[in-house]
């Protein structure tokens, strides 16, 4: 009772902050949806399927196209936080799905979306845990899995009543497939109980075979490396061991939010080095050093591209960005000591010697540097990920056997 008098006192600041979201990123629908409007006058049944950002669509779409042939004459809808979510869906085109932006968290907004897309059921990827939400559509019959589960680091650490509201969520929810054994165990520490729980493997590593359509970008026919999904601070790190080793192979940044372009062209305004930036449509010059890739959605076809790949949020402690992308295109991956948020997704690769970690920005250097002097030496690396990824094909048959049939 008093959570959701706190999401009725906080509406103010849902509506707030949703038009801020919406003028930024200039998506009127964005702002209507999330806020209970702008939604069918009246839709099919639907499968619902919620993905917070691209990284959770990517991770989630392997599955969906085995769900399509699963439930040949059923409807799904596939709600995201984010704009860039919501491109993601939409640039697949997918038979027999929609999109929609999620309501927040208020029973104005969430009865009005279940009253447009009548979901039957509603599977949540990873580690999204919204208490009305869970609790309405228990009330509503709308069944519950959470797929692909894992719990963050914040969220483990969360206050005595922050668990307490968690441990009275995972009451709404029917299966809880989570991503290892490890992620079961948290799952209980935080009151979920064992008959809701087993262990279906990380989505993640299913191999889609998607890299194939994947177009690499080519810059002048000159060779580069990515730094991607990177944090505030990693790009002047980044920049100032490019300048200080002075290859001849250009460094694409892209960072993991690219309306943080000003604040990352100032930074690299003080070193003194030739830099371009993709969203003014800056040429290449010879004697461009860096290039700043401040665009949506091409992240996937710079990392095709690229010689090597680091994988940004683990020079600082931000816990990382998804790592197995660029492994899956079979690049030599590169990362920091901060991986906390893909702990088993690094710790698969390094098992099957398949990436590279170092402990700061200073080990990072004679790595790079030993990829300059002697690339074979790197190419067994590259060839162990994609191969380890491709082996992984049991785990979609897994997931598909564990979700509910329509009802």
């Amino acid at each position: 009772m008093i959570y959701r008098l706190l999401t009725i006192a906080l509406w103010p600041v849902f509506f707030i902050y949703t038009l801020k979201i919406a003028l930024r990123d200039k998506s009127s629908r964005y702002f209507f949806q999330r806020l209970g409007f702008s939604y069918p006058a009246r839709a099919d049944k639907n499968i619902w399927i919620h993905c917070a950002s691209v990284g959770e669509v990517n991770t989630y779409l392997p599955l969906h196209i085995e769900l399509l042939k699963q439930f040949p004459d059923t409807q799904f809808v596939i709600t995201t936080n984010t704009v860039t979510g919501a491109s993601t869906v939409n640039r697949h085109k997918l038979e027999r799905t929609r999109h929609c932006y999620l309501p927040v968290e208020s029973a104005f907004a969430i009865k009005r979306f279940f009253k447009a897309w009548q979901p039957t059921q509603c599977l949540i990827m990873e580690t999204e845990l919204w208490p009305l939400l869970y609790q309405l559509c228990h009330i509503n019959n709308i069944s519950i899995s959470i797929i692909n589960a894992r719990l963050s680091h914040r969220t483990l650490s969360a206050n005595n009543w922050i668990k307490s509201l968690y441990k009275t969520s995972f009451s709404y929810v029917d299966n809880i497939i989570c991503k290892s054994d490890i992620e079961l165990n948290n799952f209980i520490s935080l009151g979920a109980s064992s008959t809701q729980l087993s262990t279906g493997g990380n989505l993640k590593f299913v191999h889609t075979h998607n890299e194939q359509t994947i177009k690499p970008i080519k810059l002048n026919n000159q060779p580069y490396c990515v730094a991607a999904s990177t944090h505030n601070d990693e790009e002047l790190q980044l920049a100032r061991l490019w300048q200080k080793l002075n290859p001849d192979m250009l460094l694409v940044i892209v960072p993991r939010h690219p309306n943080r372009s000003s604040q990352i062209q100032k930074q690299l305004d003080s070193l003194n080095t030739r830099y371009a930036v993709r969203s003014q449509n800056q040429d290449i010059k010879a004697d461009t050093k860096i290039y700043l890739a401040d665009t949506l959605g091409e992240l996937s076809n710079f990392m095709a591209g690229a010689e090597f790949v680091f994988i940004g949020g683990s020079l600082i402690k931000h816990g990382g960005q998804n790592i197995l992308e660029s492994a899956r295109l079979g690049k030599l991956t590169l990362c920091g000591p901060h991986m906390f948020n893909f702990k088993d997704e690094v710790e698969f690769l390094l098992d099957n010697n398949a990436c590279l970690q170092v402990k700061s920005i200073n080990e990072l250097e004679p790595v790079i540097s030993g990829y300059f002097n002697k690339p074979e030496n790197f190419v067994s690396i590259a060839n162990n990920a994609k191969y380890a990824l491709q082996k992984q094909s049991t785990i979609l048959e897994t997931y598909l056997s564990k979700i509910p049939e329509v009802k």
